[in-house]
Formats: C-alpha cells, structure tokens, sequence
C-alpha cells in the first residue's frame, strides 16, 4: 500500500497542473471501488476550479474554489496518471478528470486500480472534520506537532508494541509497514518493545528518524515495491535505500548480523535483533 512518501510525491506531482486549473470533463468509468463513488460527482464538480491539493495521512485532498473537496485514496495497488492528450482508456481506469490550466492546456488525471480497494469521495468543505475517513487520524509525522510530549501522551499505560504504535493511524498519519521497519532500525529500537517501556531519548530517536526517514523518501519519489509508480510512471528510488524492509537473511549494514524477518499483527516485520534494543 503507498504510504506518506508515496502520497505526498503524487500531491506534489498534481499541484504541478491543477492549481487553478479547470474541470472540463469528469468520466467514471467504474464507480464500485471500496466504496462507491458518489453520483453527484460529475455535475457538481464540472466548471469546477481546482486548488492547491495537500495531503492526509494517505489521503490527498483537492480544495476547489465552490468550496468543494476531491479526496483521492490510492488503496493498496492505485495509481494516479497524469496524462497530456490522453484518448487510451486502459484496463482498470476508473476514474478520469480532464482539466484545462491556465495555459489552456489540457490534461488527464486517471485512477487506475487493479484492486479496488482505494477511493474517490466529493463532499462540501464544511464536512472535512466529519468524514469518516478523516476524522480519526491522529498527527501528521512531518510536523511541529510530532513531539515527545505528544508519543507520551498517547502512549499513556499502553502496552502495544512500538511496530504498531507506529502505524496506528489515529495515533501517527501515514507511516504504513515499510516505513515502521526502516524508522525502529535507524532509531535502534526494538520493534516488539513495549511503548510503555519506552524512555524519552527512545522517543526523540523515534522522531527524529521518522521526519529523516520520510523527508528522504520524498525527495527520491517514494519506495516502487510491487506496483507504486510516481505519477508520470517513473519509479520511487528509496527502495535502493531500505536497510532492513525485505532484507531477511541478508547482513545487517552496521553490525554484519543477519536481518530477522517476523509476523507481527498479520505484517511482515524486519530488523536487526544486535543493532535494535
């Protein structure tokens, strides 16, 4: 499933075209994704102006200038194409939006899902705080709010290990499997540990490696592992960078012990059991 670097590289890419951009054209070619598209969609949306789109947790949210919000969630295999002069529907296009910039050039924003399991929502800005799918999420990990007095706030008599922790998106927004491995290797903690046995120099390690893990994510356009293609189908180049994700068996880079591969919550998890305590 693409997590926070993976979605904020395609925010990035969006924001690229369809700042002020208008909606000419919406098409849904199927709309029984996890859960159905809404029908309003094309009319209310059509004439429409786009914002700047941002990004939640894993969640991409496109303000348009009616007072509107496109929310695009990739699932585990979707994919946004963007595409100039684009007439070829290919297999598993869902959903389509035409768009003319302010250049009057057009464009085609495409979800593509083999799967099924994301999801495209239209709902009235004054609702963002009740929707269901962003009404619980907790903290956004690149921001000033991802502090130790937030982890031990939330910590608080739990017992749950730190693995889990880390992706419970009401907790952190975002961080998904790959990640949690690669942040707990660099933070040299243990991912069966304890948060409630977790000091404040674990805590700020914790912290200080997600931002450095995610933002260097980013920068390289996400981690390409199974099916993840930035927008303009090039691949994400963090998975050259992975210490510990996928490398059961293999030597540990610090320490030349062998990574540990275990199943924690139905998930795979890796890790060095030397190097993280």
């Amino acid at each position: 499933m693409p997590e926070l670097p993976e979605v904020e590289t395609v925010c990035i890419a969006l924001s690229k075209v369809v700042i002020s951009s208008r909606v000419k054209n919406i098409k849904v070619l199927r709309k029984n994704l996890r859960w159905n598209i809404r029908e309003n969609i094309q009319t209310n949306l059509e004439q429409d102006i786009l914002k700047k789109p941002y990004r939640r947790g894993k969640y991409i949210l496109i303000p348009t200038y009616k007072g509107n919000i496109l929310l695009l969630h990739l699932g585990m295999s979707g994919q946004i194409k963007i595409k100039s002069n684009n007439n070829n529907t290919l297999k598993h296009d869902h959903f389509i939006m035409v768009i003319e910039t302010k250049k009057n050039k057009d464009y085609s924003i495409i979800y593509n899902d083999p799967r099924r399991f994301g999801y495209i929502d239209f709902f009235n800005i004054k609702d963002i705080e009740n929707h269901f799918l962003l009404q619980k999420l907790g903290v956004e990990p690149l921001s000033n709010d991802f502090t130790t007095d937030y982890l031990q706030k939330n910590i608080n008599k739990r017992s749950k290990c730190i693995k889990n922790f880390l992706m419970d998106q009401s907790i952190i927004a975002g961080i998904g499997n790959i990640y949690a491995s690669e942040i707990l290797y660099r933070a040299k903690v243990h991912p069966l540990k304890s948060v409630d046995s977790l000091n404040k120099e674990n805590l700020k390690n914790i912290i200080d490696s997600t931002k450095y893990i995610l933002r260097k994510s980013i920068n390289v356009g996400g981690t390409s592992i199974k099916n993840h293609l930035q927008p303009d189908g090039k691949l994400g180049y963090f998975v050259q960078e992975l210490q510990v994700y996928g490398k059961q068996k293999l030597k540990c880079n610090k320490c030349n012990d062998l990574i540990k591969k275990i199943i924690t919550n139905n998930r795979a998890t890796y890790f060095c059991n030397t190097c993280q305590k």
